[in-house]
């Protein structure tokens, strides 16, 4: 309402001719309006109709002083020049005025008032007031306030029942509506005005008046008809709410919530004791819609505080007492079915908090041990965090027990198997893998040819681990059922090399090592899968040699089991290395993620015979025609990556000197990593023992190169858990691209080679 804004709630002082009635008004009657005075420091304009109104509510003038006995008062006091005259009694003191009454500006549209549209007729009209009148409010509001409700009402009924006075008011409207709306209603009978707004749908302003009221120091029975009147409007509010489609619960749910609130603490304990019952019962009842409407927020920090509030909802429902915490919930849910739809909206590591959190008293079922052994996964995975894969298997175990002990179909056994032989894979555990998907026994309870037959069908004849078909089984396992599962892993892209090549996971695999197979061997031989695998199906220097770059590009250089080469890896042959140190790992996926040999430097300013189908037997070529110059040019560079690489992983871990030596994705790649390690407080003592380079193929230009090495090195680890982990040595085949810059040459690319 465009009057909103001009609500004033101030003292007017009216005619000196006006008195003031008692706090309760006699009821309305047709005597002509009477305009107030107007006051210099609060403005207290009115229309004519809101003079109607104060008029209706019975301003009475006192009795006017008859002049003509003033006259003869002062007559009776004359004497005749001869006689001595007695000085003039004192003029009698008049009567003290009436304090000034005080007015709330307060916008009251008739026609809202009383629930009628301006089409109503002059029945139409009184039908309305009658309807108004006939329902009074339910909820224990004073006399007064009632009695002033009334009034109100009568007076719209009379101005629009009267074909006269309704014109005029109707022009009212159209000419300036604010100034015919805004009423300066008596202090007694604001209550009765807040009535009336509020059935009218003015909840907002109902609002705001009693805002600014309750910062006063009202009386008792003013002020509870305030709190109560505001209570409903926080009703209504949450009424509207709930008609939405979807209903809003939390806006619902919090307008009842400060309807209660108010009614509780401004109020008090016995102030419309049937209005807080109901408005107890109906939060139950939406209770946990309204949780499941705060976890559904969004992630944003905007929406942490809201989404907090509803995992403690979700808590005190869970956790309710009687039964352990299984006592019906409300809203038609059972314990199950409120669960999961909870834990749809939640992270996993929100889902894991809740687990740990609750009570010993309330025994997790099935369905909780799984999601939370699912969650760990998927924190593990994402998170860099190996040592939660143990707590996952453990829970994975409860559940084939229960199984076993609740004789249930062996479908759930199965089920729960593999979860653990993809524990086992991501450990780096190989026979574990193997066992729980009974893959070397066509007889174990625990092998489900379904899946037996898919690692099959993604693996290499000649791999008896089955590698890549195991490999692809994760990646579709983590995939289509464990990140759908959580809101933090829903629609995330992920790569199997980001995992098992994190320093963070190499060092657990590592702390793993043992009696059996090398955890370390089957991380580095599943990184390799993706550097090697597909350069063996797709023969560089072939028609497809483009076509296959922008594969390997568009999948991120090499993830495992990509789709849209998932069918050729089939086929491929894939080489375990076999290598039992961290930071040689560190190297190899540093390296990992350059283009495949043949690639063109300079626009394709590079010697094109070099791609031919036999590419070694070429390069070999190549190299024995090179310059010694371009063969020295290339062993300081790799000579100078080695120092600084020292220097960034060693104690001092100096990053600055990676720009001496690296650009492009290469830099990007080893200060991320350098930068890591140094957080993480490792220290690797880096020596080269041997280098020889292979081949240099140089560009026409001489502005690019790329080099081929063989490196020997000696590595030392640090930290925490091994003060003195080494020395270890190891040896590798790489490719870099290299190229001239005003500030020299640098390397821009790196990788791994056979």
């Amino acid at each position: 309402m465009a009057a909103f804004k001009h609500i004033t709630v101030g003292v007017c002082s009216p005619s000196p001719r006006l008195i003031v009635p008692s706090s309760v008004s006699p009821p309305l009657s047709r005597t002509p309006p009477r305009k107030l005075s107007r006051v210099s420091t609060i403005t207290c304009s009115s229309s004519k109709w809101a003079e109607r109104l104060l008029g209706d509510f019975q301003f009475f003038a006192p009795a006017a002083t008859d002049p003509s006995s003033e006259l003869q008062q002062q007559n009776s006091f004359s004497s005749s020049s001869t006689t001595a005259t007695l000085p003039p009694p004192p003029l009698p003191r008049p009567p003290p005025l009436a304090p000034p009454e005080r007015y709330v500006s307060i916008p009251l549209d008739f026609y809202k008032v009383l629930g009628a549209e301006t089409h109503f007729l002059g029945d139409g009209i009184r039908r309305a007031y009658e309807a108004r009148v006939s329902k009074p409010p339910a909820h224990g509001f004073s006399q007064e306030a009632l009695i002033s409700r009334r009034q109100i009402l009568q007076a719209a009924c009379e101005t629009l029942a009267n074909f006269n006075s309704r014109r005029e008011y109707n022009h009212g409207l159209i000419d300036d509506e604010e100034d015919t709306v805004l009423t300066q209603v008596p202090w007694d009978n604001v209550p009765g005005a807040l009535c009336v707004l509020q059935e009218a749908g003015e909840t907002e302003l109902v609002l705001e008046l009693g805002e600014t009221l309750l910062k006063e120091r009202l009386a008792k029975g003013f002020k509870q008809d305030v709190v109560l009147v505001m209570a409903l409007a926080y009703v209504e509010m949450s009424r509207n709410a709930m008609a939405f489609d979807p209903p809003d619960f939390i806006g619902g749910c919090d307008m009842l919530e400060k309807a209660l609130k108010l009614l509780q603490e401004e109020g008090a304990s016995s102030l419309a004791p049937d209005l807080q019952a109901q408005i107890d019962e109906t939060l139950e009842e939406i209770t946990p819609r309204y949780v499941l409407e705060l976890l559904a927020l969004p992630l944003d920090d905007e929406f942490r505080t809201k989404r907090e509030e509803g995992l403690q909802g979700l808590r005190n429902i869970l956790w309710a007492v009687g039964g352990g915490g299984a006592s019906p919930l409300s809203g038609g849910f059972t314990r199950e079915d409120f669960m999961k739809e909870a834990f749809l909206h939640m992270t996993s590591s929100e889902q894991v908090d809740l687990f740990v959190a609750t009570p010993p008293n309330i025994p997790p079922q099935n369905f909780e041990v799984h999601g939370v052994a699912l969650a760990l996964v998927a924190q593990a995975f994402m998170g860099k965090k190996p040592q939660h894969i143990p707590y996952a298997d453990n829970l994975f175990e409860q559940l084939q027990q229960t199984n076993n002990a609740n004789s249930l179909k062996n479908n759930r056994e199965i089920e729960f198997s593999l979860g653990r032989a993809l524990c086992s894979l991501l450990l780096g555990e190989l026979d574990d893998c193997h066992a729980w998907l009974g893959l070397d026994q066509v007889d174990s309870r625990y092998r489900n040819p379904a899946v037996v037959e898919f690692v099959l069908e993604n693996s290499n004849p000649d791999d008896e681990d089955y590698l890549l078909g195991l490999c692809k089984l994760l990646e579709t396992w983590l995939t289509d059922v464990v990140f759908p599962k959580f809101r933090d892993t829903k629609d995330v892209e992920f790569r199997l090399g980001d995992y098992y090549d994190d320093p963070t996971v190499l060092t657990y695999l590592e702390s793993r090592e043992g009696a059996g197979r090398s955890p370390l061997a089957a991380a580095a031989a599943i990184v390799r899968i993706g550097a090697e695998a597909l350069q063996k199906v797709f023969p560089l220097g072939s028609q497809d040699s483009d076509e296959f770059q922008e594969k390997i590009d568009n999948n991120n250089n090499g993830t495992v089991v990509a789709e849209s080469v998932g069918e050729k890896l089939k086929d491929a042959s894939v080489k375990v290395l076999c290598a039992g140190v961290a930071i040689g790992l560190l190297t190899l996926v540093g390296l990992k993620g350059m283009p495949p040999r043949g690639r063109s430097f300079g626009q394709g300013e590079i010697d094109q015979a070099t791609a031919s189908s036999d590419v070694t037997a070429e390069v070999d070529n190549v190299t024995e025609a090179l310059s010694r110059q371009h063969a020295s040019l290339a062993e300081g560079i790799v000579r100078k990556w080695q120092n600084v690489k020292a220097h960034a992983f060693g104690p001092d871990h100096c990053l600055g000197k990676l720009t001496e030596v690296l650009d492009g994705r290469m830099l990007k790649l080893w200060t991320d990593r350098a930068a890591e390690i140094a957080k993480l407080g490792w220290v690797y003592d880096c020596t080269l023992l041997d280098l020889t380079i292979n081949s240099v193929t140089m560009s026409s230009d001489e502005q690019h190169a790329v080099v081929e090495a063989t490196i020997n090195e000696s590595i030392t680890l640090t930290d925490a858990v091994h003060p003195t982990s080494g020395p270890n040595t190891t040896t590798y085949a790489t490719r870099y691209e290299i190229s001239l810059s005003d500030s020299g040459w640098r390397i821009t690319e790196g990788a791994l080679l056979m």
